[in-house]
């Protein structure tokens, strides 16, 4: 299994024998059940994830002014995505989100650890580093955009058009959660479809 990650990230920039040797002996493969907790709230991400098979989504709990708490989705993950708690493994701190699977999952990870290790031995793949930063970085600007920019409608279709399959792959009210609109928007498009 670690080898398609390995075929992934040699796509992004040449990696040769060696890099792919050390990457073979850090990298873990797990099967994880739908539903299962990743990462909770308060617990620091010592882990790099990548999704072979599976479905997996970040999200935080926040209040009203009433006082009545509610979960925002704040991104997805799925096949060939890399996902953690940016904050909680950057600066080692204690997350202000969990992380769930949203079906059952074929995942790999590295440590933390052994990845700034690899980072320190390997410039080339600090280099793979980069460029994968970069390009969720660039998504994730793209998303602020989107919210602040468009009407709730208008992100919908957005959502719908640019990820289809994830439309009907996740629960209508993690889509409306991610979306910050009603589930009554999600479903009537649904039924459209």
């Amino acid at each position: 299994m670690p080898k398609q990650l390995l075929s992934f990230l040699g796509a992004m920039a040449p990696l040769d024998d060696t890099v792919y040797s050390d990457f073979l002996q850090v990298l873990k493969p797990v099967n994880v059940p739908k539903g299962k907790l990743l990462l909770s709230e308060g617990e620091i991400c010592d882990k790099l994830w990548f999704i072979k098979t599976g479905l997996a989504r970040g999200c935080y709990v926040t209040s009203n002014s009433s006082g009545k708490s509610h979960e925002v989705t704040e991104w997805f993950a799925s096949e060939n995505d890399f996902f953690h708690a940016f904050e909680s493994f950057v600066m080692q701190v204690p997350s202000q989100e969990f992380i769930e699977t949203l079906e059952p999952c074929q995942l790999i990870y590295i440590s933390r650890k052994d990845l700034y290790r690899l980072y320190a031995k390997h410039p080339e793949i600090s280099n793979v580093g980069r460029i994968i930063a970069e390009r969720y970085g660039l998504l994730h600007k793209e998303r602020l955009r989107e919210m602040r920019l468009h009407s709730a409608q208008e992100r919908l279709n957005i959502f719908h058009n640019q990820s289809k399959e994830l439309f009907l792959r996740v629960p209508q009210k993690y889509i409306a959660s991610y979306l910050g609109i009603s589930e009554n928007y999600v479903s009537k498009l649904r039924a459209k479809h």
